[in-house]
């Protein structure tokens, strides 16, 4: 048996980008800018392919002196041409296999915020499959299905469909998932929660937010600067949760020691194992006094991103 990992390192695994502004000055990477404002960050990686596709589709700009990618002057006027265009050219790169990650295509709209003459501040909208190569700051909820009895606090513990485009069969909470589409943070909620688990409205209403987390992580996906929006949710004991959309291939119901234990075994997808740690530090099962690395464990869960979220 592989030996267990430390809370720390379970933070330090999503939380992976230990210095943001070196990453930001390595020429490994290029700076996206929209309208003289960081969006995001592209690998060097990316480029080759990108720019076979720019004589196609010159939506973008892209200057190798600079390191910086933008908007072709003809797409740089609103939100919506932005948009437009940056989809056009996306499809055409999904066509011709230009980045493994069009694949994974979800039809999922992600706000890149930082135009502040849009009334909603939002300066495109981009394909979910593509966040990640244009490393934007995305959004998210994540929902902490509990229930409490006689013998104390259980969670409810989601195991992934093989057939989900990331992190297949890995454990995940009850529901979560990314904001998207235009829509707000309580309606995702709401709506992760009929969709993935089969929450009636009238319980998942329930919720409590109880704040957020932040984080920087960089994979093989590429990279994710992202916000979290956290909620825990109280559910009947007679309530069972259900896969409703396919994403998730069973549930169960644990304690918290039996969580752990999973969490430990790092079988938990790597964001969502940051959540469960959040969680048990509010509800006094990791303390201070229990847990040496208890700050550093803390400032994992709240990263200053460099990106724009209004």
């Amino acid at each position: 048996m592989s030996e267990q990992l430390s809370f720390l390192q379970i933070a330090e695994r999503c939380n992976c980008v230990g210095n943001i502004n070196a990453l930001l000055e390595s020429n490994e990477y290029y700076k996206f800018i929209v309208n003289e404002q960081l969006v995001g960050l592209i690998s060097a990686k990316d480029i080759p392919a990108l720019k076979l596709a720019l004589n196609r589709h010159p939506v973008l700009v892209i200057d190798d002196t600079s390191q910086q990618v933008q908007f072709h002057d003809s797409y740089n006027n609103s939100c919506s041409s932005r948009t437009a265009g940056l989809k056009d050219l996306l499809a055409f790169m999904r066509e011709q296999k230009s980045w493994p990650s069009l694949a994974k295509w979800r039809d999922e709209l992600y706000p890149v915020y930082g135009d502040a003459k849009e009334p909603n501040g939002i300066s495109l909208y981009m394909e979910r499959a593509a966040s990640y190569n244009f490393g934007i700051r995305t959004f998210a909820v994540h929902v902490n299905g509990i229930v409490k009895n006689a013998e104390g606090v259980h969670m409810w513990v989601a195991k992934r469909s093989m057939r989900k485009e990331t992190y297949p069969g890995m454990l995940d909470h009850i529901a979560a998932g990314g904001i998207g589409n235009g829509m707000g943070v309580l309606e995702s909620m709401l709506k992760e929660c009929d969709e993935e688990a089969g929450i009636p409205l009238e319980i998942a209403q329930q919720a409590k937010c109880t704040g957020t987390i932040q984080y920087f992580m960089q994979s093989d996906l590429g990279l994710q600067p992202e916000t979290e929006f956290v909620y825990d949710l109280e559910l009947p004991p007679d309530f069972v949760p259900f896969p409703k959309d396919g994403e998730v291939e069973s549930f169960s119901l644990w304690t918290l020691e039996e969580v752990v234990l999973h969490l430990k075994n790092n079988e938990f997808k790597p964001n969502c194992a940051i959540f469960i740690i959040d969680f048990l530090i509010r509800h006094g099962f990791i303390t201070p006094e229990n847990e040496s690395d208890f700050l550093r464990i803390i400032d994992n869960f709240h990263r200053p991103l460099p990106f724009p979220a209004v």
